[in-house]
């Protein structure tokens, strides 16, 4: 092409290093400054398949990174399933552990048969502009949708990109281009270049999805625009205008990393390097000053030691002002876990068993999911998106990049072309170096939430007042009726925060006075909700249309898969009548709330579910101090001593106090002491018990707090309860074991994804993962996907289709 001129050319090979260095320049500081307050983070989701049937449920495992490792700033990720026009139609909030999430997304059977969008994201994620979405395409079929009425013509788009930034008159500057036609999908092009005195000046055509180069030097004075073969608009596109200023630059691919040459004129010292510094991930990974100022540089930038990603390299004048700039693609390899899959037993036949190995190759902790699929039922041969491609590529640039996981097939010279191709076209997303000294000054805007956090004020009740510096106990109570508590301390004002809070689902949260007879009755405000929030969110980018008819013409089983869905949310069973008899109240009781040992005889039950005997009472063991023949509660401030004469409860050492029982866990007085009277459903007392240790000598007490619709008349009057929706309940992926379950096998199974494991862990050394499933009653061949992330964060993918012949 030309790029060598001899007399005039300083060459340069650059070593480069991980770190920044010191340097009065004030583009690299900003950078860093940057850099500390915003750490980039990445979100990638495995999705168990790319289509859907309305009423189905999206499965997810969500992987996320910084500076190359595992994600350890977040520990709340928001996905969400969009409409078109950015309307939220359902929405899964779940807790980030060791960089990894899952979960799932209910598909409303009401849904119209088109595309999608699921996005995902963590709230520090939004810090960063335009903020960093994970964004993804899935493809829908529910109800019919309007037949979309297609362009009469067909249209290409051009858009033109000088490499470096600028087209320069008087020199030969690369222009990369990229073609798409009206649905804004990639085209191959053909097409002429002409000046505006319709000189034709040169030809083009694409390489790879509508993408190529051409070199031109531009004449002062004229204008370039182009024509595609083919559009029946005969529309010309035309070039960016050239300038007389500014420099020309062209990377291409070294053994050694990139060669880069830059063409510059003398005269215009605003237009001359004076530094040029490459970044990733907002590191400054290095920095070379030329201290002369020729009219071309040529050099080699050492890529060997760096991670593998995007490589920003921006070039500067003398003023720390970017006048040339150049994304390049970094692949190293380093980032490959390796892995394969061992086939076992494979079997097509209806409800067969098929068991098969995950083998992984060194020292591997990590986290992997597993996604096994009917193939008949995707969208494409082989999925657009991956690990690799999101991560590494998509996460960083701006616009839609058609099949990204191309350019991660193979490692020859033409997918590393297109790869090259696709830096040259796409913009950069991170941020600008003009903009760098704005985004320091400015307070980050999202924090993230750590976990669950639960503030507010006490007060004394039905009054202002706040209960100040005075000890609280927080009762969590769950869906499923589990108790959790936790102490905290108000402040002067009665506030109260504790933070690093993990449950699940609907909640009800109670807060006690714990300073025993002085406890005063109280009233609890909650502050703004930490997790349950709305977020304001870049608009969506619009989504290359493709045929939705196409592919449902091409999947006829989808309709007869969405009316059995539609049938089976709409069954009714026909009248039964039932006869039975009457259990009493306390046989019910023991029934919804004691189990094993616990329900046994006691020698005394409390029924306090179906009467308000307790109710009056600030704790239960004031309510049984004076109704239970030999129990002897003895009360020191805060603290409680429990003794029962009818137990076994002498020894050497005296009287031996009573187990105590929450729940049916085993559980301090201090804490049941917190328990007001009209939040128990039953009390049982045991002399003794073959579930307590050494058969509790000395009396078992058991107290079992309301649960469920049973706390509904307790939610009335005690003020100090409030409801606190938490992280969304992990739903587990139904997969039948046949072998197990014989009931299941008379019943049609019609599955498309055949198995989904989100959350395997792994820490060993080779490990060698057995996964086993069973076939549905169509399915002729197997997809299936292997992600995961490890600890020092490489990556895994294997995917594989099997058929009859094997892999």
């Amino acid at each position: 092409m030309g790029y060598f001129k001899q007399g005039k050319v300083l060459v340069i090979f650059i070593t480069i290093f991980i770190s920044v260095l010191a340097s009065a320049q004030q583009p690299e500081k900003l950078l860093v400054n940057w850099s500390s307050k915003s750490p980039i983070e990445k979100v990638y989701l495995h999705l168990d398949r790319d289509n859907y049937i309305a009423g189905e449920t999206v499965f997810f495992k969500a992987y996320l990174s910084s500076d190359y490792l595992p994600d350890t700033i977040s520990t709340t990720l928001y996905v969400e399933l969009s409409m078109d026009n950015g309307a939220i139609i359902n929405r899964a909030i779940t807790p980030i552990l060791l960089g990894v999430a899952n979960g799932y997304i209910a598909l409303p059977d009401s849904l119209i048969s088109g595309s999608y969008q699921v996005r995902a994201f963590s709230p520090t994620m939004l810090n960063q502009d335009p903020g960093f979405i994970f964004k993804r395409s899935i493809f829908i079929y529910g109800k019919k949708n309007k037949p979309i009425e297609e362009p009469k013509d067909k249209l290409v788009r051009l858009e033109f990109f000088p490499e470096g930034g600028n087209l320069v008159n008087g020199f030969a500057n690369t222009i990369a281009f990229k073609a798409t036609n009206e649905y804004g999908l990639p085209v191959f092009v053909k097409g002429k270049l002409f000046n505006d005195k319709n000189e034709l000046v040169t030809s083009f055509n694409s390489y790879h999805d509508g993408m190529g180069m051409f070199d031109l030097t531009p004449a002062t004075n004229l204008q370039y625009y182009a024509l595609a073969e083919g559009d029946v608009a005969a529309k010309k596109t035309y070039l960016p205008l050239s300038t007389d200023k500014g420099i020309v630059l062209t990377v291409i691919p070294h053994p050694q990393g990139n060669f880069f040459e830059i063409k510059q004129r003398k005269k215009d010292p605003a237009f001359q390097v004076a530094y040029m510094i490459g970044q990733m991930q907002h590191h400054v990974v290095f920095k070379q000053e030329f201290k002369n100022t020729p009219e071309e540089i040529q050099g080699v930038i050492n890529t060997l030691n760096l991670h593998s990603g995007i490589l920003q390299i921006t070039f500067f004048n003398k003023d720390g002002q970017p006048v040339a700039e150049r994304l390049c693609f970094v692949d190293n390899k380093e980032y490959i876990q390796r892995g394969e899959l061992i086939a076992d037993t494979i079997n097509f036949n209806e409800k067969g068993r098929n068991r098969f190995s995950i083998q992984l190759k060194d020292t591997v902790q990590g986290s992997i999911s597993v996604s096994i699929v009917d193939p008949a039922y995707n969208l494409f041969a082989e999925r657009e998106e991956n690990i690799f491609s999101s991560l590494l590529l998509t996460a960083d640039l701006k616009g839609y990049i058609h099949n990204p996981a191309f350019y991660f097939s193979a490692d020859n010279d033409s997918v590393k072309t297109a790869l090259d191709l696709v830096m040259m076209t796409n913009g950069w997303r991170r941020f600008k170096w003009t903009e760098l000294s704005q985004k320091t000054t400015q307070p980050n805007l999202l924090n993230d939430p750590s976990f669950i956090t639960l503030s507010g004020k006490i007060t004394l009740r039905d009054t202002r007042k706040p209960l100040e510096e005075k000890p609280i106990l927080i009762m969590l109570i769950t869906e499923d009726s589990t108790r959790r508590v936790q102490m905290t301390t108000t402040d002067k004002q009665g506030n109260f925060r504790i933070d690093s809070m993990l449950f699940f689902g609907k909640s009800r949260i109670l807060f006690s006075d714990i300073r025993g007879k002085k406890s005063k009755y109280i009233d609890a405000s909650m502050s703004d909700d930490s997790l349950n929030k709305t977020f304001i969110l870049p608009q969506l980018e619009k989504i290359p249309f493709r045929s939705v008819d196409l592919f449902q013409n091409s999947h006829p089983q989808l309709a007869f898969d969405y009316e059995a869905i539609q049938k089976a949310s709409g069954l009714m069973l026909e009248g039964v009548t039932v006869k039975a008899v009457r259990k009493s109240p306390i046989a019910e009781l023991e029934e919804k709330y004691a189990r094993g040992a616990f329900a046994g005889d006691g020698n005394k039950i409390f029924d306090l579910l179906n009467t308000k005997d307790a109710d009056p009472y600030q704790n239960i063991f004031d309510f049984l101090q004076s109704r239970v023949p030999g129990l002897q509660i003895q009360n020191d401030g805060p603290d409680y001593f429990i003794y029962y004469r009818q137990a076994a409860s002498i020894s050497s050492m005296g009287n031996i106090p009573m187990t105590l029982y929450l729940d049916e866990i085993e559980t301090d007085a201090a804490v049941i002491s917190t328990i007001p009277g009209n939040q128990v459903a039953m009390v049982k007392v045991f002399s003794t018990l073959v579930a307590s240790a050494g058969n509790a000598p000395g009396g078992v007490l058991a107290i079992y707090t309301k649960k469920g619709a049973d706390m509904n008349d307790v939610m009335r009057y005690a003020a100090a309860m409030v409801k606190y929706k938490g992280y969304d309940v992990i739903k587990e992926f139904y997969a039948p074991d046949y072998a197990v379950d014989k009931s299941a096998s008379s019943q049609t199974d019609n599955r498309i994804t055949l198995d989904w494991r989100p959350d395997i862990l792994i820490n060993n050394i080779n490990p060698k993962i057995p996964i086993t499933f069973y076939n549905n009653d169509r399915t002729k061949s197997y997809k299936i996907v292997v992600e995961g992330m490890t600890v020092n964060g490489k990556m895994l993918l294997i995917e594989k289709t099997i058929t009859r012949k094997g892999f």
